[in-house]
């Protein structure tokens, strides 16, 4: 919870870091563990938060600005509907709903923008439509949904209801072939991406789930470590959270190494707000500056997305933070 007085570059300097949101906590201000985000159509940040078997109540969904105001929150532990144990992901659908995935409970919940509980889907099991342990999820074009279904090594689509419309996958290392797959992206084209975690590469399908071609991040000097969370932007640019790499890559359409984002936070307003009134506490941490640049980096990075005007957001999971880049 440093002071950065400039905003320094990414690896390549194609990217510039713009500001941070966060602050350890279990309610209202803060986060616990936050595993996805989400930039709504109102203009906000959704961030879910996967807290720890020590703090349940962590378990939520924060509503804030970009700058860090914090708005409200929904949501909470339990295997009631509605509730979550384990969060996986957050997106928004065609219809400007919140879809969020629950790896624990194997399904899918439907939330309003506000928090209003809609409905939800999802059977356990490993027959078609059927789900263990889901994860990524994006919208295709045609507004159809794509989900991680993890522990089954493979990606299914459904409709907005949770029919089951079709899927790919199986386990192993070939082509097409998933080990403990995480995140999924659609671009522009229709093409799809999806993390394959204990692979540590990127897949990349066409809309039918064809193979095309696998991403492995190694011209970036070492390859993956198992992958996660991953978007497409506007431009087609793949960035690629590096779980146990602690950093974002940066990827062209061909799959090759263009940037790398590693984290430069500096002090969130919810830790300035908290840091103003426990004095004591502040001047311990100043004290403490032999691991202040390590404090500033990503430590286990688990999601990223991209607004339209430019700016990257990735949620820094164990720092309980979300770090904000600008595109140059």
């Amino acid at each position: 919870m440093t002071t950065v007085v400039e905003y320094p570059l990414s690896v390549a300097g194609m990217y510039q870091y713009h500001n941070v949101i966060g602050l350890l906590s279990g309610s209202g201000p803060g986060f616990s563990g936050p595993i996805s985000l989400a930039v709504g159509p109102d203009g906000l940040l959704y961030v879910g938060s996967r807290a720890n078997p020590n703090q349940p109540e962590g378990v939520r969904v924060t509503r804030c600005t970009f700058d860090g105001d914090y708005v409200g929150e929904f949501s909470d532990w339990g295997e009631a509907p509605g509730q979550f144990i384990w969060i996986t992901e957050i997106r928004f659908g065609p219809d400007g709903m919140v879809y969020l995935s629950d790896e624990n409970t194997h399904r899918v919940s439907v939330f309003t923008p506000e928090g209003e509980f809609l409905r939800c889907w999802g059977e356990p099991g490993s027959e078609p439509g059927q789900l263990n342990g889901p994860s990524g999820m994006a919208f295709a074009p045609d507004g159809s949904l794509l989900v991680v279904d993890s522990l089954n090594h493979r990606v299914q689509r459904f409709t907005t209801d949770g029919e089951f419309l079709t899927g790919w996958g199986s386990e192993g290392e070939g082509a097409g072939q998933f080990r403990m797959p995480w995140g999924v992206a659609v671009d522009g084209t229709n093409h799809v991406y999806v993390t394959d975690w204990r692979n540590d590469r990127v897949q990349k399908f066409d809309a039918d789930g064809r193979f095309i071609a696998t991403f492995d991040g190694r011209d970036g000097g070492n390859g993956f470590s198992r992958p996660n969370g991953l978007t497409v932007d506007n431009d087609g640019r793949i960035y690629v959270c590096d779980w146990l790499n602690d950093r974002v890559q940066v990827l062209d359409e061909s799959g090759h190494v263009i940037d790398t984002l590693i984290g430069h936070s500096g002090t969130s307003k919810w830790a300035r707000t908290f840091l103003d009134a426990n004095p004591d506490i502040e001047e311990k941490l100043n004290a403490a500056t032999q691991n202040i640049e390590l404090k500033r980096r990503f430590y286990r990075p688990s999601a990223v997305t991209a607004s339209d005007d430019g700016l990257v957001f990735v949620a820094d999971c164990y720092r309980h933070r979300v770090q904000i880049y600008r595109r140059l």
